[in-house]
């Protein structure tokens, strides 16, 4: 299990010895490669979907510290994610598996400040910055590759939706990568229907299912399950904190200063 350090990221390119082997074989510039977000059935569908346009994709598992679940599950995604690509396409790459955590930045931006988010802003979901998290973490590693993250966010679920998945919650995650001049292509984004998932896998893949668990679960939901949120509530926080912390805490770790949390307290 081979984890990118964040930190380190900022100024060196860190990739498994395999990697660099396999770069090397094939040939691949390194500017080619594309980072993939690697989690459950979506990203996959993502992942497949984006090799049409891309040739070397590098799978990157991120973990928050709030989601559970058995490890080797990405092994056996990445098995399902590799014999698909080989089925569908020739002459493409799907790089080993790598991961990264860096829980004292996910602590700082969506766990330390609750409380006074709620009081600045009325609103408060871990879902949002946590999502947040995951693009901040890749960027750096990004610019040393080919400057495209590519994500498995769908605006629908069947009938469903997720809060961290809304039209203009994405709209801010791509702003964010695009003011370091990397590109977060969704590419099934406005795939409404399962079956169509389905359909780009191969295989019959339920919700929720061979993929970590969330301690936070269902926490924007009523009793019911219905969603709770008010528009203009997200659009501040969105605005206001979201997109201006995740800029600062890059531009500060490129001048090597990683205090999270003093960065987060100039915001609330």
């Amino acid at each position: 299990m081979y984890y990118i350090d964040f930190k380190t990221s900022f100024n060196k390119l860190e990739l498994s010895e395999e990697t660099f082997k396999i770069i090397d074989e094939f040939g691949i510039n390194l500017k080619d490669i594309a980072i993939g977000e690697f989690a459950g059935k979506d990203s996959v569908a993502a992942i497949i979907e984006a090799f049409k346009e891309f040739d070397a994709i590098l799978p990157v598992v991120a973990f928050t510290g709030t989601d559970y679940g058995d490890k080797n599950i990405f092994y056996k995604n990445w098995e399902t994610l590799n014999n698909r690509i080989k089925n569908l396409y020739k002459d493409k790459v799907l790089l080993p598996l790598h991961f990264m955590f860096e829980p004292k930045l996910w602590n700082a931006l969506n766990g330390r400040f609750v409380s006074l988010i709620i009081k600045k802003f009325g609103f408060y979901t871990p879902c949002i910055g946590c999502h947040a998290y995951l693009r901040i973490l890749r960027i750096p590693l990004s610019k040393h590759l080919g400057g495209v993250i590519i994500g498995g966010e769908r605006v629908y679920h069947n009938s469903d939706f997720k809060i961290d998945q809304l039209e203009m919650v994405l709209e801010v995650y791509e702003k964010i990568c695009n003011t370091f001049g990397v590109k977060l292509e969704l590419p099934i984004k406005y795939v409404k229907e399962n079956s169509k998932i389905r359909e780009i896998i191969g295989e019959d893949w339920k919700q929720g299912e061979r993929q970590f668990s969330c301690v936070f679960s269902g926490n924007y939901r009523d009793k019911d399950g219905k969603i709770i949120f008010e528009e203009e509530k997200v659009k501040k926080f969105l605005d206001e904190f979201i997109y201006p912390v995740s800029v600062e805490i890059i531009k500060r770790g490129y001048e090597g200063d990683f205090r999270y949390i003093e960065i987060v307290k100039e915001f609330i």
